[in-house]
Formats: structure tokens, sequence, C-alpha cells
């Protein structure tokens, strides 16, 4: 067995009296912070981390009054819990603020749909050659070369076809910005 050494002037029994007055009211402490708390998990952790501390203060120095030593670590533990927490709740609402704004309103999501709807409705109007070379091009993500070989097209025709799908569109962008 080993023994546990001291820097007390007193014997053994005296750090053993004081444990035993830890112990003691460890469930009177547990009683006082789940009436505070209003919470007894936390209660419970904060119980235990100020029995840890007064324990291992009990260790260094001599203890004249456990439960006051007791009582203040749980004291001194819940104010760090407050003030930890706090300081979570306002990042949390910090980053909910900023979230809000990132996020569009119902409003803007409506427009938004309109407006691809319109977009969808242009495309389909195209005449069919330049339909397909837009597509190709600006959705799919083929080259020049590749929609001149599929279609049988000379690259000014393709590039021709290209300018005149991006004007019509550009009609719809100027009138969406004046509507």
């Amino acid at each position: 067995m080993t023994s546990i050494t001291t820097p007390w002037a007193g014997t053994a029994s005296t750090f053993q009296a004081v444990v035993d007055d830890l112990l003691a009211n460890y469930s009177d402490l547990r009683r006082y912070l789940c009436g505070r708390l209003r919470n007894p998990d936390d209660a419970a952790d904060i119980a235990q981390s100020s029995f840890a501390q007064a324990y291992a203060h009990a260790l260094n120095a001599p203890v004249l009054n456990a439960r006051a030593l007791l009582f203040q670590a749980a004291r001194n533990l819940c104010i760090d819990q407050y003030r930890r927490r706090s300081t979570e709740l306002a990042a949390l609402e910090d980053w909910l603020v900023r979230v809000d704004g990132l996020s569009p309103s119902v409003e803007d999501i409506m427009i938004a749909r309109e407006q691809l709807q319109q977009l969808i409705a242009m495309i389909e109007r195209m005449p069919r050659l330049r339909r397909e070379v837009f597509v190709r091009v600006r959705l799919y993500g083929q080259s020049h070369r590749e929609v001149c070989d599929a279609l049988g097209l000379s690259a000014k025709s393709v590039e021709l076809h290209i300018a005149r799908a991006v004007f019509d569109l550009s009609e719809l962008r100027m009138a969406s910005r004046h509507g």
C-alpha cells in the first residue's frame, strides 16, 4: 500500500479527516448544484470536478474548512461554465446571423425560378441548329472543333451560332433588369 505524502504538519489521519469531510459534503453539493443549475447532468459534472479540485488542493496545502473549499470550487466552476456557454451562444448567434444573410429569401428563390424558366423557354425558341450549337458548347462544354465535327459545320458557323444565341439571351437579361 502506498502512503500519501502531504505538506501538512499533521498526520495522515488529518488528511483523511479532510477527505472524509469532502465526501460527507458531496451529496449536499450535488443537491445545491441541481437546484442552482436545474440540470442534473451538469450538476453531477461540476460536483465531480469540484471534488477533484478540492482533493488536489488538500494534497498540496492544509484545509481548514473542506465544505467551504468544495462549495467555492463549485461556484467557480459554475461561473466558468456560464461564461463558456455565453461565449458559445454568442458565437452561435453570430454564425446564424451570417448564415441568414447568405440564405436567399423565398421571394429571391421564386424570382430565380421564374428567370430560369424564361431562360429555358428562350433557348427552346431558338432555331434548332443554333440551340444545338449553343447547348453543346455552353452547357456540355464541348470545344468548337468537336461541335464542327459532330454537326458538319465550319468553325465560322459555330462562332456565329454561339454569338447569335448569346445575343438572344442578353435580350432576356436586359429585360429582367428593367422589368
